[in-house]
């Protein structure tokens, strides 16, 4: 609508002349856009975007629609038509004009209310898995059909089913969506990363735009099914994704930019097709042609005459033997193959090819989830360079994105603005804890509980429970929202509930036990129609009704620093991969402090007979014991 209605001038004219117009990037102000979408839903029985709202004055809407042509075609609304005759009733008939937008406001306000308190059930949790299952593509993966989305978080909520339920059916739908997107041209085989979603049910053919956010949980889903299976695939597919945001999206002060756009020089997808003769011309003719058949490149293409590089033309898929998968993560090795140079030498023309757009802006609440890949990624694939990423990242937010105890929303080119939403402080804070769980440094512990505080106060709804999507002191809308249902990211609600939880297993306080009761409650009512839409929050839930538990350890001022720092990185290694297992450190330097935030830890002694290990399993607490190697495989999961 930008290109063929608002840089019209005849369109601009009358825009200008009958109305104030009001452009809002969905991003910076998520507010007003869930009100002012819920709106376009309640009208039209469905939403999207671009999203075009006519409203009086004092904000409140009385005609809401997604695209509309420049003029009316094919029985289709238009554009100027529709200005026209709403500037008309303004003049003319404008109390039925009021009317219609108190009706509309009166209903919004009505259904928020018709959310009742239920309790958390694994009958939902069940639900929800027969949902998918019966949706499932048992072909390509994914489910349902064209367009086909990643939606990491499903898959999560699979493969912890698997593991909870024993139940192989949730793995297998899992592991083939993984596979099968990474086959696909939604995978960038040349420069790493994923595009927002699939236009065809085989992931060949992706709308071009990469984001962060899509990026980042698809890192966890990838690195998560790595450590329940073993399988390299899993591991190289996250580390491409994490090269990719490493090289493509960090600004040189750690935070990370919100994605690519699809298109090049006006054209979408260009910036990712070859033709087989490009490929010859950089590779030579035998490297070229075998690459072209590996990847599917053809004369004919498979995209507007060119072709996308993906892995669909092969029938077989190879597993990564660990030699050659060690290989390929060692750059100072050689491979023995030229997959690799070949790889980089395509990636350097494509760059010099064509420009591709990069929205260099850096938003708090997608850079949360970030973090919390990288955090995942570094313990389980042992690489402290993806914790080094997350580290910079959290800093950067920390010290440029926080003002008076309050986050902003988004960071470009020296100026921040916004004020913080929900899903800001709910993955910001979830970021600090991950970064708890692997570091076991207590300053992130103390800031996530600071910050927790603060988003109870601001945003909780105390009575009835769930989290609103502004603040209590911010600037108020026609009415206030809280939106539950995942969508292409957990929202915040469901992240806000994985906050409380994972706050009130590390402290033991009762102030985040009975905020995540009341918060689970409030979900459970919200989710009874749909459960497979709140597929983060049923993490949650799984993690409530099962067994959880518990290990803290105890390391004395004089332990060897070799050895703590091995005991370290296993803590951090099974405190992300073990279901539902809180990891505590208490060392005679952070005792004093972990007192404050976990009371609890005041009768765990730092002794000096050596490092200690403290495994309580639902309410059950072993005697403490020197040697990890065995709580380990006591802890290993099977499926």
């Amino acid at each position: 609508m930008e290109q063929e209605s608002f840089e019209n001038e005849k369109i601009a004219e009358l825009l200008n002349r009958e109305y104030v117009c009001v452009k809002v990037d969905r991003e910076e102000r998520p507010d007003v856009d869930s009100v002012y979408m819920s709106v376009c839903q309640a009208m039209n029985g469905q939403g999207g975007w671009p999203l075009t709202i006519l409203m009086t004055p004092d904000c409140r809407p009385f005609f809401s629609g997604t695209y509309l042509p420049p003029r009316a075609r094919y029985g289709r609304a238009g554009l100027t038509e529709l200005l026209r005759a709403a500037a008309k009733q303004w003049k003319e008939n404008r109390h039925t004009l009021l009317k219609n937008a108190g009706q509309i406001e009166t209903y919004l306000k009505e259904q928020e209310r018709r959310i009742v308190s239920a309790q958390p059930s694994m009958a939902t949790v069940h639900q929800a898995f027969r949902i998918f299952a019966e949706n499932f593509d048992q072909k390509n993966g994914g489910f349902g059909g064209a367009p086909k989305f990643p939606t990491p978080h499903n898959l999560m909520f699979l493969m912890e089913y698997a593991v909870r339920e024993k139940n192989k059916e949730a793995m297998s739908m899992a592991e083939t969506t993984l596979i099968q997107m990474y086959r696909g041209g939604i995978f960038d085989h040349i420069g790493g990363g994923f595009s927002r979603y699939s236009t065809d049910e085989r992931w060949l053919v992706p709308h071009f735009e990469k984001m962060l956010y899509d990026n980042a949980l698809l890192v966890m889903a990838y690195v998560q099914a790595y450590g329940l299976t073993g399988r390299n695939i899993y591991a190289e597919v996250a580390i491409k994704i994490l090269s990719y945001v490493e090289n493509e999206l960090t600004d040189k002060q750690g935070g990370f930019y919100c994605g690519q756009d699809a298109d090049s020089d006006g054209v979408e997808g260009k910036y990712y097709v070859f033709t087989p003769n490009e490929i010859e011309d950089i590779l030579g003719t035998d490297e070229g042609e075998h690459f072209c058949r590996k990847y599917g490149i053809t004369g004919r293409g498979n995209f507007e005459g060119k072709s996308i590089p993906n892995l669909l033309v092969n029938e077989a898929f190879e597993e990564i033997p660990d030699q050659q998968f060690a290989c390929r993560k060692n750059k100072n090795t050689a491979c023995g193959d030229n997959r690799k140079e070949n790889i980089k030498k395509l990636y350097n023309y494509r760059i010099s090819r064509t420009h591709l757009h990069k929205d260099d802006k850096i938003l708090v609440s997608w850079n949360g989830w970030m973090i919390c890949a990288c955090v995942k990624a570094g313990a389980v694939l042992k690489e402290k360079k993806y914790i080094d990423l997350a580290v910079r990242a959290e800093t950067f937010i920390h010290n440029t994105l926080m003002k008076n105890g309050r986050l902003q929303v988004r960071y470009r080119d020296g100026d921040t603005a916004g004020e913080g939403k929900l899903d800001d402080y709910a993955c910001y804070i979830l970021a600090l804890l991950e970064l708890y769980k692997v570091t076991f440094r207590t300053d992130y512990l103390s800031r996530a509980s600071l910050l927790a505080q603060t988003m109870l106060q601001q945003f909780f709804d105390s009575q009835r429970g769930g989290f609103y999507l502004y603040a209590d002191d911010a600037e108020q809308l026609i009415v206030r929202t809280k939106e539950n249902y995942d969508g292409a990211m957990p929202s915040g609600n469901s992240t806000a509930a994985r906050v409380l939880q994972t706050l009130s297993k590390i402290t033991g306080l009762t102030k985040w036990q009975e905020a995540l009761e009341k918060q689970m409650s409030y979900l459970a009512g919200a989710m009874e129609s749909y459960p497979s839409g709140h597929s983060y929050a049923l993490l949650t839930i799984m993690n409530i009704l099962h067994p959880a538990k518990e290990l803290l350890c105890t390391i004395p001022a004089d332990a060897n620093p070799d050895n703590s720092d091995e005991v370290l990185k296993q803590l951090s290694y099974l405190s992300e991969t073990v279901p539902n297992l809180t990891v505590i450190v208490k060392t005679t330097a952070n005792a004093n402090e972990l007192k404050k935030l976990a009371p609890y830890t005041e009768n765990y002694p730092v002794t000096k007979s050596g490092i200690q290990f403290y495994l309580c399993t639902a309410n059950n607490c072993m005697p403490p014991v020197s040697n990890l190697d065995q709580l380990m495989k006591d802890l290993e999961v099977h499926i």
